[in-house]
């Protein structure tokens, strides 16, 4: 739960404040770096690490120098931060120890340049927003430093400051100046850029990709594929009782192919059969929600439906997952998640609809 309320802070400091977002693009400057010679070109890092050029015009002065830190720091500080959760969601301590390092680097290189700024009475609070800011990312950031056991209380305290900068980085960004008119066009475009950047699982497998995994005994090896999701309004059950399933106002269906194959028997043992997870294994997760899928209704005219059980040697099965999501959901922010033993393979669904 808690690793779910600090997805949550994050995920909304982009969703409740665009403007705020869209009203410093025209000042943004990259790591804390100063105008280039050209100033009506500034260099905005996109999610692969490609370097965008956008047309921006040179801050005039340390108020205005402040809000574009804030801006453009926001985005790698919450990108970082989602991957310091979702490292202690998978229990990855090598990756949550980098990342933890990585925050650290960075809040304490910004908190240098922004109280290095001679700003005005009127923007004290925000900068006091911002540092308090750094500081709890700092502080997030150190605790699982060194080489002892993480233990599940220390990432908790890790987890309440990563909450508490964050919510401190939206009163920043809040107190930002108001967007300009022709302004909002450049900032709009930027926002789509930095709404790409971040991920909530940073590390997820592209739709179509395999996972492979084990079962308990370690005697039969398996695959799981997530291979396609489409939404839609109606479907009905094929069969001797047919029934029509009809989605609520302002819903839709989202049907989700799994495919699971046994591999393969190793070892010396007797068992052949491998346990394939059960629809209620899977979780499908958007802007912080999670939903469940519906039970299995069987045959549909759509297809058949995925259930899950076991299989015997070389047997594949593939079905349909049904969920009942918002009908204007945005599948490049929805991800599927399944639980097999102690691994959680995480799916992206983007690119899919």
């Amino acid at each position: 739960m808690l690793v779910a309320g600090c997805i949550g802070v994050l995920l909304a400091l982009y969703l409740l404040a665009p403007g705020a977002f869209a009203a410093v693009f025209p000042y943004s400057l990259i790591n804390g770096s100063e105008p280039s010679e050209t100033p009506e070109n500034t260099i905005f890092q996109g999610a692969d690490g490609e370097n965008i050029t956008a047309p921006f015009p040179e801050p005039v002065s340390d108020d205005e120098r402040l809000e574009a830190l804030i801006v453009s720091a926001s985005v790698s500080l919450l990108e970082i931060s989602v991957g310091q959760i979702y490292s202690a969601h998978t229990h990855d301590d090598v990756a949550l120890r980098n990342r933890a390092a990585d925050i650290c680097t960075l809040a304490g290189s910004l908190r240098a340049d922004a109280l290095a700024l001679e700003v005005s009475p009127e923007k004290a609070s925000v900068r006091s927003d911002f540092v308090v800011a750094l500081d709890e990312f700092i502080v997030a950031g150190t605790l699982p430093g060194g080489g002892a056991p993480l233990s599940q209380s220390l990432m908790d305290e890790a987890l309440d400051h990563l909450t508490l900068g964050a919510e401190h980085l939206s009163g920043a960004i809040q107190g930002c100046k108001t967007p300009h008119t022709e302004s909002s066009g450049t900032g709009s475009n930027l926002m789509n850029l930095m709404a790409e950047s971040i991920s909530v699982f940073p590390d997820a497998l592209q739709i179509g990709s395999r996972f492979c995994f084990d079962d308990v005994g370690g005697a039969n090896s398996g695959s799981l594929i997530v291979s396609q999701a489409k939404t839609l309004q109606s479907f009905y059950t094929v069969g001797e009782k047919p029934q029509n399933y009809v989605a609520r106002p302002g819903e839709s269906f989202l049907l989700v192919i799994i495919r699971a194959t046994h591999l393969g028997h190793k070892g010396d043992g007797t068992n052949y059969r491998l346990q394939i997870p059960r629809e209620s294994a899977f979780t499908l997760h958007y802007t912080g929600e999670t939903y469940s899928p519906i039970s299995s209704p069987g045959p549909t005219n759509r297809g058949e439906s995925y259930s899950g059980g076991t299989l015997d040697r070389r047997e594949s099965i593939s079905g349909y997952l049904f969920f009942e999501v918002p009908e204007d959901i945005d599948l490049s922010h929805a991800y599927i998640e399944a639980s097999i033993g102690r691994s959680r393979p995480v799916w992206s669904l983007a690119g899919e609809g």
